[in-house]
């Protein structure tokens, strides 16, 4: 049996069943409201949705994934990984002492001015005092919103990913902030997982310290495969066949609170949903939709004696805001494009600068520092340059926040990308957006500086995927390889059109 790792329901874009029924074999599975949902309100959906969300109900990971019947369960397979092994090469290269700076990072609060900082501190001490003087009951409270907060962290570090064309491990893995060099030793103990196909998906957990601890891998619809971290050296692959009946399922209804607890209240998973705002986000912000506006759903999904399981690829959406429809359909290459074959995935560019930068320090999660001679992970990459040189827009994106850190990140600005993409810029000597603005790509935001806590003067950026740094230099861009040849558009049309059909609300 494989060990039991305790996760709360939640909707942070975790894969969490709605649990109750279970099959004979128990496994949980949901009872959907029909095969085709036709509804102007779910209400009473949402409020049994929202009674979830109020308690964390801690299932484990396995009752996550709403496994199908199991036909019949290989032995438990088992893969060993050394020592260091996952770590990347660059992190155990020679410390470049002359690098340009060891301190970029946020520190606690952005710089106002002296006074408002005093306060802030006499605040935190005041506050410290009181906790000091708590009575039991208070503790007891205390120690409840601290274990609540604990299991907050863990459904962060929950992910799920569907495979399209082209994409290879390091792509899947890389969405959590893991190394490729996790995903080319994986490939190599497990050969496997060097072929993705199209449509496969991944769903995974990271432990406390940001490492692999747990991986479902959806290989097809018979076939699921599990990799488990038994201890620090060794993973167990359990493989399970699977029985359930596939059907492609049309799901209606109407907004009557968040985008995420209106479809769990329709019967769809966070894994789908996930898919959802994903294939959305380059048209609209989920969290931007209103009450009253409708959605029809296309998606593929698993029933077992005639129950649906979380399990499913959600195919095709329609939301209907105000007097605008919004589509976002999958072709056969994995990706989401507009009703007329429009790619959604905006391009991003490898740089924020109008010339290729020389490197002054790498990403590197596990950079040791020169001095204190202790792990200081530098979540960019630093560019050197010139005081005042313009710093552009890699994409089309929001300012989501401009702020200044006289001991830390110096004058700063953030970008928001579509729902899963933000960029950071620090060290600036001076912004030229503000809070909320629009910027196009190539549009100048700032210019390079020395400000913060820097040694030198450069820029250090960041490149975040659902909330996680990962490498600029090398991640797979959004947009990459999104294009498709005129023939493949061409059956895609015809596609589209009859889904176009089918998502009538």
């Amino acid at each position: 049996m494989l060990k039991q790792q305790e996760i709360p329901n939640n909707t942070s874009g975790a894969n969490v069943a709605k649990l109750g029924n279970s099959d004979k074999n128990g496994q949980p599975i949901i009872d959907p409201p029909n095969t085709v949902v036709e509804s102007n309100t779910v209400e009473e959906k949402q409020n049994s949705a929202d009674a979830l969300l109020e308690k964390p109900n801690v299932t484990s990971a396995l009752e996550h994934i709403s496994h199908s019947t199991i036909m019949a369960n290989e032995e438990l397979t088992y893969i060993d990984i050394q020592d260091g092994e996952f770590d990347d090469p660059e992190s155990n290269e020679a410390t470049d002492e002359n690098a340009t700076s060891y301190e970029d990072d946020f520190i606690a609060q952005d710089d106002i001015d002296d006074e408002t900082i005093e306060r802030i501190q006499n605040e935190a001490a005041q506050k410290n005092a009181q906790q000091e003087k708590l009575d039991p009951e208070a503790e007891s409270a205390l120690d409840s919103f601290l274990d609540v907060a604990d299991e907050a962290l863990r459904i962060q570090n929950q992910f799920s990913y569907t495979v399209a064309r082209g994409d290879k491990l390091a792509d899947v893995l890389e969405q959590s902030g893991l190394s490729a060099n996790t995903a080319k030793v994986l490939e190599k103990k497990f050969p496997q997982l060097a072929n993705l196909s199209t449509g496969q998906q991944f769903y995974w957990v990271l432990d406390k310290d940001g490492e692999l601890e747990y991986m479902n891998w959806l290989v097809s619809e018979k076939e699921e495969k599990i990799f488990e971290r038994k201890s620090k050296n060794q993973f167990s692959v359990q493989t399970i066949q699977k029985e359930g009946v596939w059907k492609q399922d049309v799901v209606k209804g109407t907004l009557n609170g968040d985008f995420t607890s209106s479809l769990k209240g329709q019967g769809l998973s966070n894994r789908q949903i996930n898919q959802l705002a994903a294939g959305l986000q380059w048209q609209i912000a989920t969290n931007k939709l209103k009450k009253g506006d409708k959605f029809v759903i296309l998606v593929k999904r698993e029933y077992i004696n005639g129950k649906v399981t979380e399990l499913g690829n959600v195919e095709a959406i329609r939301v209907v805001s105000g007097k605008k429809s919004y589509y976002a359909i999958q072709a056969d290459n994995g990706r989401y494009y507009s009703l007329h074959g429009e790619t959604l995935g905006r391009g991003f560019s490898r740089y924020p600068l109008q010339f290729t930068p020389r490197v002054s320090s790498p990403f590197n999660p596990r950079r040791l520092h020169p001095v204190t001679r202790r792990v200081a992970p530098h979540k960019g990459v630093d560019f050197g340059l010139p005081v005042g040189t313009p710093i552009i827009a890699p994409a089309d994106g929001v300012v989501e926040h401009v702020a200044y850190q006289a001991n830390g990140a110096g004058r700063y600005i953030k970008l928001r990308h579509g729902g899963q993409y933000t960029t950071v810029y620090m060290h600036l000597s001076r912004q030229l957006v503000r809070p909320g603005q629009t910027v196009k790509k190539g549009e100048r935001i700032g210019l390079s500086g020395n400000t913060g806590r820097s040694t030198g003067p450069h820029l250090h950026y960041e490149f975040h995927i659902n909330g996680r740094p990962v490498n600029p230099i090398t991640v797979k861009l959004p947009g990459t390889g999104s294009g498709m040849p005129e023939k493949e558009r061409k059956a895609f049309l015809v596609k589209a059109r009859k889904i176009e059909a089918q998502l009538k609300p």
